[in-house]
């Protein structure tokens, strides 16, 4: 008699819920609905999503989404022709899931009409301003008012937007402070800035990648979303994975991404333009130049061929950074990837990055579906697109003339002239930058970090000049037929 009773006790024991919240996931049904509008009228076939399933507002601008207590947020693709809602100075999108046990839940969004035609606007790209101290602040402060400055005098005319491709501070673990002022800074340039999360913005202190994200997405939201402008889609995408070892990542998008993401770009238009923004590049030649010539795990994205699939019916462009490097490469005929240099240069100790690219950012023209692109240093006129160096500049070429193309890509010439006359096309060739190499060289003891050093890179050109005693000048001209010439002085 007493063994049933200890048998019938367990049997009611083990048919008990678990109530340790970390130990059972709560995959109840629950349904989410409302209205996307405009001053009272429904928006229709506006895209919203928890993260994992998206549906499209009806003729009314209502919408009906099921998602259970693993998601986050309730969020929209913000449509063309309609501005980006900005709160707590980020774009706000999207909309905290409050914990309840209701089985229904109302969620709205209300948009604005935008007065300007977005059809023909510019997008600015920062990579990896790694902020880790407040004295560094300025710097940032500097490269917003460079921004502010190119808009005032170049894009008055028509609406600007920008993003950071990640490692927006140096260390959440430690300054954590730190993402308050870089908000305010970059919302002095009064402009929608959109973020992407980047391995210095998660936190290493946590089990796993589902924890490491919580900070990040405290100040700005979902590490994944899109939105139109014009006739572009953007899509911005978390590629860094925490393997919950110290500071180990990969760069790696889940299942879970990627399903969001086929059913995102199910509503785009095959043929149209593209824009996706992470911070770990999926492809790096740089990323190659290390030991044995392998490719970290941590340098690039390790399952970049599903990406890849999934773009094929589109012109993409893939804005990434990570490297502090700046690479262009066409992947495929309709994949052109653009890893931006740190807009930090070598992590604010000089005003180069690694390869000798000079501080600053990306900046992208649209028109339609049509782009055009050009880099543009802090502090110097957007015709500042490479730097020439005298014969003897650099070890690897003593005998000849250098120039840092910094912005390079196959479609890019490089000439040297003597007395006015053309010469040829310089050859290209891996190197280091001259400037880079004894800036760290004379200045490298002064330092904040002992860990810093230059890297080669692959946009170096050289010539060795017929008569060394002629006046020199190199003229660069661009994929868009744009020139830019210097002459040795």
């Amino acid at each position: 008699m007493l063994k049933r009773k200890l048998i019938y006790i367990l049997i009611i024991l083990t048919a008990l819920p678990v109530t340790n919240g970390k130990a059972q996931a709560d995959l109840r049904t629950r349904e989410f609905y409302g209205r996307v509008s405009e001053k009272g009228k429904g928006i229709a076939g506006v895209p919203v999503t928890d993260g994992i399933n998206i549906v499209i507002t009806n003729e009314k601008g209502e919408y009906k989404l099921l998602s259970n207590g693993t998601s986050e947020y309730i969020y929209i693709t913000v449509p063309s022709g309609y501005k980006i809602p900005i709160e707590n100075k980020v774009p706000c999108f999207f909309k905290k899931i409050e914990k309840s046990d209701k089985k229904k839940q109302k969620i709205d969004f209300e948009l604005q009409k935008s007065s300007v035609d977005d059809n023909k606007h510019t997008f600015i790209v920062w990579a990896d301003p790694q902020v880790n101290f407040m004295d560094e602040l300025s710097f940032v402060e500097r490269a917003a008012s460079d921004v502010s400055e190119l808009i005032r005098d170049d894009y008055s005319d028509r609406p600007v937007y920008g993003i950071i491709c990640g490692d927006i501070i140096h260390d959440t673990g430690k300054e954590p402070r730190l993402y308050e002022p870089m908000k305010d800074i970059v919302r002095q340039m009064n402009i929608p800035f959109f973020f992407a999360v980047g391995n210095h913005d998660i936190n290493l202190d946590v089990r796993s990648d589902n924890y490491a994200k919580e900070l990040y997405k405290k100040h700005f939201g979902p590490t994944y979303y899109s939105f139109n402008r014009g006739k572009i889609h953007y899509v911005v995408l978390d590629d860094v994975f925490y393997a919950g070892n110290s500071f180990y990542y990969i760069g790696y998008l889940p299942e879970k991404q990627l399903n969001w993401l086929e059913q995102d770009l199910a509503f785009v238009p095959e043929g149209s333009t593209v824009v996706v923004s992470m911070h770990i590049p999926s492809y790096s030649v740089e990323a190659r130049r290390g030991e044995y010539s392998k490719e970290p795990p941590t340098k690039v994205l390790q399952n970049r061929q599903s990406l890849y699939k999934i773009l094929k019916p589109y012109n993409a462009h893939i804005f990434s950074g990570h490297e502090h490097q700046n690479e262009n490469y066409i992947l495929a005929g309709n994949i052109f990837e653009h890893n931006h240099a740190a807009i930090c240069g070598l992590f604010w100790q000089a005003p180069w990055c690694h390869d000798g690219t000079a501080s600053g950012y990306g900046v992208y023209e649209f028109d339609g579906d049509n782009v055009k692109w050009y880099f543009k240093t802090i502090g110097k006129n957007r015709n500042y697109q490479f730097n020439l160096y005298p014969l003897g500049a650099s070890p690897e070429k003593p005998d000849a003339i250098t120039a840092n193309v910094w912005n390079y890509d196959p479609s890019w010439k490089i000439y040297w002239y003597e007395d006015n006359v053309r010469m040829g096309e310089m050859e290209r060739f891996t190197g280091y930058d001259p400037n880079i190499r004894d800036y760290v060289k004379d200045n490298g003891k002064n330092f904040r970090y002992n860990w810093i050093s230059v890297k080669q890179t692959d946009h170096l050109f050289f010539a060795i000049p017929k008569d060394k005693e002629a006046r020199i000048k190199v003229e660069v001209i661009d994929r868009f037929g744009n020139s830019y010439i210097e002459e040795l002085k």
